[in-house]
């Protein structure tokens, strides 16, 4: 099998978190792998099958599973990525609470190298909102189509969150009054330059072997038919290329410059179905930073993601995203 991996992100909006705290002078302390409780699975609640499927055994390390889920994941015809999170900080002392949510689904076989060699088709969409920044953008990708769009201005974006009554469905209410004109791109290496965003992959960590420095080797689960696994990674050398892409949209979201970005940390914990697909991720990174160039922060984040490769999964059907496009 290979030794290395590129995972890139749909989302590479870098404020993407569950729970996200910025510290001024304090001394980063890191976190230490455990056990951890798997999401609870909204959407991929049962486990896919198709033909040609790579399976995992109780024989297989934690790196040799992670393989295998990346290469399932890029081998079926239909996927689909949920992130729910938000961001809770302090900003010169002020709280600010952020929701951040994206889509991302693909019809047809996925391309790991980020070139859609397979020619299949993708709708993303990033959303984000809090006092301080407010981001909508949508984009969609085939063979012969390269189209993004964006809310336009901070005060055409609205949210209003899920209610205990059941109103504004799970994730809540998202409301765009004002659209830009779509933004038409020559390639899909155009506007993944210009956007430092490739919608159709995955995540933009390098997870090479060498630079796993702790792990929870494979738990099986009986009763779920999955495994669950932690891999702790070398935080400077996983993200070289990583911390460019966030250089970039850190700056945009925050509005200022964003100087001596640094990783301190990145964990990643796996839950896997038995069959060798990818049923969740969660993400534990931590950075450090000056922003506008004086203000040292460190920032520690985590997100989850849920997996579903079913084309008839509720409220993820590509063409119904589509059609609202």
């Amino acid at each position: 099998m290979k030794k290395k991996i590129l995972l890139t992100s749909i989302v590479i909006v870098m404020i993407l978190s569950i729970t996200c705290m910025i510290f001024t002078g304090c001394k980063f302390k890191e976190d230490q792998l455990k056990d951890f409780t798997p999401p609870t699975m909204e959407i991929g609640k049962e486990m896919p099958t198709w033909d040609n499927i790579v399976p995992i055994n109780k024989d297989m390390s934690a790196y040799e599973m992670l393989q295998v889920g990346i290469e399932n994941f890029y081998n079926a015809d239909y996927a689909v990525i949920e992130y729910n999170g938000g961001v809770n900080m302090k900003v010169a002392g002020m709280p600010v609470n952020q929701v951040v949510q994206s889509t991302k689904i693909r019809q047809g076989k996925g391309d790991a190298s980020g070139n859609n060699a397979n020619k299949a088709l993708y709708f993303a969409d990033n959303k984000s909102h809090s006092s301080l920044a407010r981001l909508y953008e949508k984009y969609i990708i085939d063979e012969n189509r390269f189209e993004r769009k964006v809310a336009a201005g901070k005060s055409s974006i609205s949210y209003a969150g899920p209610k205990k009554d059941g109103k504004n469905g799970r994730l809540g209410k998202w409301t765009v009054s004002k659209w830009t004109e779509p933004k038409y791109y020559d390639s899909l290496a155009t506007l993944a330059k210009e956007n430092s965003n490739n919608p159709t992959i995955l995540w933009m960590y390098d997870l090479q072997e060498s630079f796993i420095i702790d792990q929870i080797a494979p738990i099986y689960d009986e009763e779920s038919k999955t495994y669950r696994f932690a891999l702790k990674f070398d935080p400077v050398k996983s993200t070289a290329e990583y911390i460019k892409v966030m250089q970039v949209q850190l700056e945009s979201n925050a509005g200022m410059s964003v100087k001596q970005l640094e990783f301190l940390q990145l964990i990643l914990e796996f839950v896997m179905w038995e069959n060798g697909t990818i049923r969740s991720i969660n993400v534990n990174e931590a950075y450090k930073m000056k922003l506008a160039g004086i203000i040292d922060s460190q920032v520690k984040l985590k997100a989850t993601q849920l997996f579903s490769y079913d084309e008839n999964e509720a409220e993820y059907k590509i063409a119904d995203h589509i059609a609202q496009y």
